[in-house]
């Protein structure tokens, strides 16, 4: 079990599929436990997936992990992000509803196919920067902890790149609160252990598996990740890293209307989520970012709220799941016009 983020560090040089087999239960796994975390994911929903947004953005500040997603092609426009992102929490729901650990069900043969995906995407990456015999250029002012691993040691995809991406599935237990989450701190537990086994399915093993603490544990992982890693990564971003986020929010953008997600508003929630200082934004930016906290800080505390929020976000969710590239299109184009008439 990893105690720091010097102990995930280690596995920056070992793939991140350690070939576990996919059909079979590790002894640790409690299935009740695990069926805990599974329905938090339901009786949180809003919550978490504000979070989950929010920690995309986080993995944009992060060398090694833009570097995966800039070569895959799947952030370098509105449309390929907005395609993604809907393509992974169609993902993510459907790992919550169904049962992942029976081999015959939709659950597990989605979280077999991202497995399947990383490694054809490894491997892609690893014969092109041979074959070309060069690596990519970074910030020389930004650490994305990978430093110590160039050339012809670099591995795409490692065991560490998976426990940072991990991280940001469960990165909201660090402030539940902010995200208008209550709950216990066993039941925060359970959710991490749901990810502990998401983890296993997907090939990580138990000594990079950030989820194998208890809540304390991981939360001090999280809490070095989010200083070590993305603050830096925000205040001296990785080569690409506007291309990344411009694309992510402004995808989104394409369907959602209004500002309230816009890329000034959403940086300053993030911003304040780490408590840099403030975010530049115009008057109208920070009165929808002030809104949109609250709106989120009280999702849970306010009668109705929540319920409101879940119907909606399924609503939103189930529209984008079957909006067809040409309705993306076409939302870009109006967009484009109201930008440049406002």
């Amino acid at each position: 079990m990893p105690r720091d983020l010097e102990d995930l560090h280690k596995g920056a040089t070992v793939p991140g599929d350690c070939g576990a087999p996919h059909d079979v239960m590790p002894p640790w796994m409690d299935r009740d436990r695990f069926n805990r975390g599974r329905d938090f994911f339901q009786r949180h929903l809003p919550g978490i997936f504000m979070s989950h947004y929010i920690n995309v953005i986080f993995g944009f500040g992060v060398g090694s992990i833009l570097d995966v997603l800039l070569y895959t092609g799947k952030s370098s426009s509105p449309e390929q992000a907005m395609k993604r992102y809907i393509s992974t929490v169609r993902r993510l729901i459907l790992w919550h509803d169904g049962d992942v650990w029976d081999v015959n069900s939709k659950a597990h043969r989605s979280v077999m196919a991202v497995r399947n995906m990383h490694g054809r995407v490894a491997r892609a990456i690893t014969k092109d920067r041979k074959g070309r015999g060069c690596e990519p250029e970074h910030n020389e002012n930004y650490s994305s902890g990978v430093t110590a691993v160039s050339g012809s040691d670099r591995v795409y995809i490692s065991q560490y790149d998976m426990a940072l991406t991990q991280a940001g599935f469960i990165g909201f237990v660090l402030y539940p609160e902010k995200f208008g989450i209550l709950c216990t701190i066993a039941e925060l537990e359970d959710y991490i252990f749901f990810w502990r086994g998401i983890g296993y399915l997907l090939g990580m093993e138990d000594e990079y598996n950030m989820c194998s603490g208890n809540y304390a544990e991981t939360c001090r992982i999280i809490s070095q990740i989010e200083n070590e890693l993305i603050k830096p990564g925000f205040q001296n971003p990785p080569e690409g890293f506007d291309l990344a986020t411009t694309s992510f929010i402004d995808g989104m953008q394409l369907y959602l209307k209004g500002n309230h997600l816009a890329k000034d508003v959403m940086f300053s929630f993030v911003y304040d989520l780490m408590d840099l200082p403030m975010y530049k934004v115009s008057l109208d930016d920070l009165y929808m970012f002030i809104a949109m906290k609250g709106v989120v800080f009280n999702t849970e505390r306010v009668p109705g709220l929540s319920g409101f929020a879940i119907s909606h976000l399924s609503a939103v969710l189930n529209d984008l799941a079957v909006l067809p590239t040409a309705g993306i299109k076409a939302k870009r184009s109006v967009i484009a016009e109201n930008k440049s008439s406002s």
